[in-house]
């Protein structure tokens, strides 16, 4: 009989931040559904009847979703690990009660595409506590960390590691209870550390996987997962799907945003609008085309005085082509004579980035408007790069999916200056089709 199997799902995922500080990792929509599902997909094939999620952080969120498992053909418990993250052989210590005296391990952001009933037959044809699943990777799809040879594991260490290692742990792996007995409950403890234990004590076999594994622990990582299960669900994701999933991330991210902030920047736009001061809207791409319809509803509906550079394409080029891409918009606002009674808004997905050289126009307008004491709003997307650094209302998009940050960016954006200059505060002109009645 195939035994349950333990998936390892409580981790921060801090690589994945800002979208794993309010959705689980197994939670996050791969090829139309979370990944959590692919994986009790991948156990089902392998005829797995019965897993223990160990989870801590968000992790009703998975249980919500899946629930006792009887929906998705398997049997499906938790142990949860409380008031403080125990680590993953910690975790597995707790789940003691749920597993058998034999179980296999498997990490929550891991998709194994393997044969796991022949792995189970050589640990049961061995008389040893544990088995480590090894992959030859020479650092490929991360860096290696095991010596492995002639079927033993000669090193593992995930911290040490040395040119010799030409392996990883692949991710799976399987257990006898008795692994566990000396140590405590509530016992804060890596499974890195309890494969070390037993390695030295030479009861861990090794066992060379020939298939590589895919891991969704980070961004890089993500996407060549999901291109493997497009192209394992019949090399495209299914339109329905797609749209379903773009769709429920629009909701999210209404939810998530930052309402106070919108409010801020509305009392902004009314304060610059009291003093006749005037509006200048920096994009670039997409931004810049919203610039320019946001240019036309600040003046028409607001009643605020508003300009974009990228309105006047012969003024912009001949700037570029004299000063400098850089520079395009600082002398361009300079020319305007920009002062402390203006607002500048940004429209941008990353916000600038002088470190990293991305969208330094922005930055240096930014810049120059901090100088002269001018109003700053922005809106944009991930972390708000340096933007948020120094607007004085910066409305950042939630991030829901590392895949689609671009479009739910410049899309929110145009909902975003609807909302503002419909606002009452704001709107000074009714639109036309609202006022016929």
């Amino acid at each position: 009989m195939i035994p349950s199997i333990a998936i390892l799902a409580g981790g921060l995922a801090t690589r994945l931040y800002p979208v794993t500080k309010t959705i689980p990792k197994s939670m996050l929509v791969l090829s139309g559904k979370p990944f959590i599902l692919h994986q009790i997909e991948l156990l089902k094939k392998n005829h797995i009847t019965r897993a223990v999620i160990c989870t801590g952080h968000l992790g009703e969120q998975i249980k919500n979703f899946l629930k006792d498992g009887k929906e998705y053909g398997i049997s499906i418990d938790y142990s949860f690990d409380g008031d403080k993250l125990l680590g993953t052989g910690g975790a597995l210590k707790k789940a003691l009660p749920l597993l058998g005296d034999i179980f296999f391990v498997m990490y929550g952001d891991s998709y194994l595409p393997t044969d796991f009933r022949v792995i189970l037959d050589y640990f049961l044809s061995h008389d040893k506590i544990g088995l480590m699943t090894v992959y030859k990777n020479e650092n490929l799809w991360d860096k290696s960390n095991i010596i492995y040879s002639e079927g033993k594991i000669i090193k593992y260490d995930k911290k040490a590691l040395t040119p010799e290692m030409k392996y990883i742990d692949y991710g799976l792996g399987i257990l006898r209870k008795e692994a566990f007995q000396n140590i405590t409950e509530n016992e804060v403890l890596d499974l890195a550390d309890l494969y070390k234990d037993l390695i030295f004590q030479e009861e861990m076999l090794g066992y060379e996987v020939k298939e590589r594994f895919y891991e969704t622990g980070s961004p890089a990582g993500l996407k060549e997962t999901e291109r493997y299960l497009n192209n394992l669900n019949g090399g495209t994701q299914m339109t329905g799907d797609y749209i379903d999933k773009y769709l429920s991330e629009v909701i999210d991210i209404t939810k998530k945003i930052d309402k106070n902030i919108i409010e801020k920047a509305v009392n902004i736009l009314n304060e610059t609008r009291n003093k006749k001061g005037r509006l200048f809207i920096l994009g670039v791409g997409g931004g810049a085309a919203n610039a320019s319809h946001a240019v036309n509803d600040f003046r028409k509906i607001a009643g605020i005085e508003s300009y974009t550079p990228t309105d006047n394409v012969s003024e912009l080029t001949a700037r570029v082509n004299d000063d400098g891409w850089d520079t395009a918009f600082v002398n361009w606002l300079g020319g305007s004579r920009l002062n402390k009674d203006d607002c500048i808004m940004i429209y941008s997905v990353g916000g600038g980035n002088e470190e990293k050289n991305i969208s330094v126009n922005l930055v240096n307008a930014l810049k120059y408007g901090k100088e002269l004491g001018c109003s700053i709003i922005g809106i944009v997307g991930r972390d708000g790069g340096y933007t948020a650094k120094v607007a004085d209302a910066c409305i950042i998009i939630p991030t829901v999916n590392q895949e689609t940050i671009t479009p739910h960016t410049e899309a929110f954006q145009a909902v975003i200056w609807h909302l503002l200059v419909s606002h009452p505060l704001i709107k000074m002109q009714e639109m036309k089709w609202e006022s016929v009645r």
